[in-house]
């Protein structure tokens, strides 16, 4: 070989060695441990994954191991990639559902976490909504009913009227038994009360019932225990009220509900939150609707007749 032949492939060599310290040595960070596929791993990433471990867990291990695992889990991640698995519908949404979970924790947790009332604030709700902790005033009842309606000739509806003030009479006596004891099996037809004496329970003050409200509200006028009311008359019939037990209405205490006025307020101060949280996100956001493109989307129809599998012969 030529001196000159010579020369030039010790250029040629010192190039090549240099373009390799240049791009290999040069470039390779300091703190680069590995690179899986297209994936790197800095000490960083293995102090990171130590951390993440836990010292318990940790104290005994091999380094060497711990690399060893990372690899393989980057060369899992690098195969599917390959395998484009991070481009599958549900993988991508799994991962979308990932990041808005993600987006809420931070934006909107902090500010869902300070949501909080003073005493004062949940002593004002109670004295603004006292209907909602008041239990209205009930009464115990028990009715006597007879059957009449427009139809019936007026000797019949007199033949009932005057029947009905027999009981009157009989009922303003000193009963043994419940309610009306034995005159509710004589006289009413009721079907439901008639074999307990005509005691249908507890009533609330303005509430709505089965019974006709003029029967329910001569209930509540009559003032004392075991008082009788006057014949009621009604679209389906007579009636007599007999006033067995009343109780007033009355307030539930502060201290009892002060709790959950405070849950019920904070869970709807929550929601407001939220709520102005959505309205500020999309206001910032650019949307454009196209809704012609909309109105083309096929909406399957609702099947409402019962489906029955047919089975195989």
């Amino acid at each position: 070989m030529s001196t000159k032949k010579l020369f030039l492939l010790l250029i040629f060599i010192a190039v090549i060695s240099a373009a390799y310290y240049y791009l290999i040595m040069k470039k390779t960070p300091k703190d680069l441990i590995a690179i899986v596929g297209d994936q790197k791993i800095f000490i960083q990433d293995v102090q990171e994954e130590m951390d993440r471990r836990g010292s318990h867990r940790i104290q005994n291990l091999d380094i060497n191991q711990l690399l060893d695992e990372m690899i393989l889990r980057s060369s899992m991640i690098y195969q599917a990639r390959n395998a484009n698995i991070h481009q599958q519908r549900d993988v991508v949404r799994m991962y979308e559902n990932l990041l808005v979970g993600q987006y809420k924790k931070k934006v909107l947790k902090p500010l869902i976490d300070t949501v909080e009332f003073t005493a004062d604030e949940i002593q004002k709700y109670y004295t603004n909504n006292i209907q909602k902790y008041t239990q209205p005033a009930k009464a115990r009842l028990a009715i006597i009913f007879m059957k009449m309606h427009s139809k019936m000739s007026e000797s019949k509806k007199q033949q009932i009227l005057d029947r009905m003030k027999e009981l009157m009479t009989k009922a303003r006596q000193p009963i043994k038994g419940r309610g009306f004891g034995r005159l509710s099996v004589q006289y009413s037809e009721d079907q439901v009360s008639r074999y307990k004496g005509g005691d249908i329970g507890w009533v609330y003050e303005n509430r709505s019932y089965r019974w006709d409200e003029k029967i329910l509200k001569a209930g509540f006028a009559l003032s004392s225990i075991n008082e009788v009311s006057n014949i009621i008359t009604t679209d389906k019939g007579l009636y007599i009220v007999k006033l067995l037990d009343r109780r007033p209405s009355k307030i539930t205490p502060f201290n009892k509900v002060k709790g959950r006025i405070r849950h019920k307020l904070l869970l709807e101060k929550r929601k407001e939150t939220e709520r102005n949280f959505e309205r500020d996100v999309r206001k910032k956001t650019s949307v454009q609707i196209f809704q012609n493109v909309l109105d083309q989307v096929d909406i399957p129809k609702k099947n409402t007749k019962k489906q029955f599998s047919i089975p195989t012969p």
